[in-house]
């Protein structure tokens, strides 16, 4: 009986083992996660902050009520500087309780909208990008709730300044 019972103290002892390197390399491994950098940091802030209620007024002045479907998220990433992203839907869907429209109207509405959209935001790029401390990026997604009646929108519309060239305001249309 004295084999069992010393081949159990054996088990015993190796999972303590066990459990002490493995709390030890826990240990270790967390210094070093919470070491790293501030993903933000404090001086670029106050213009993420900035950016994103600019982007939610100005959207949400041209596509009334409905048309924000998640509101502007910015980020900073570093060597690409300000980053804010916003979902908007150009039309409403067509649904057999809304209104009639006809094929033109619905691309007409969106078309409209989406240069408006494009326009303001290229106005608070052109303004805003000079005082700010870094380039900075706006990506629009558009989801498609029409696509028979409007086959040409892009799903995504990428507005981006760089700091050293504020008048200078690129726009690519992705479908």
């Amino acid at each position: 009986m004295a084999q069992p019972f010393s081949y159990l103290r054996s088990v015993r002892h190796r999972g303590i083992e066990a459990m002490r390197r493995l709390l030890l390399l826990s240990l270790l491994m967390s210094g070093v996660v919470y070491g790293q950098n501030q993903p933000l940091p404090e001086k670029i802030k106050p213009d993420v902050i900035l950016l994103q209620n600019l982007v939610n007024d100005a959207v949400g002045l041209s596509l009334p009520g409905w048309g924000v479907l998640q509101g502007a998220k910015g980020a900073y990433l570093d060597g690409y500087g300000v980053v804010v992203t916003i979902e908007v839907a150009l039309d409403s869907p067509l649904t057999p309780f809304s209104g009639q429209k006809t094929p033109e109207e619905v691309r007409a509405t969106a078309k409209q909208r989406r240069k408006e959209v494009e326009e303001k935001l290229t106005n608070i790029l052109k303004e805003k990008t000079a005082s700010l401390s870094e380039s900075v990026t706006i990506i629009v997604n558009i989801p498609n709730y029409n696509p028979a009646y409007v086959t040409e929108m892009p799903a995504q519309i990428i507005l981006s300044v760089k700091k050293q060239d504020a008048a200078h305001v690129s726009i690519r249309a992705y479908k």
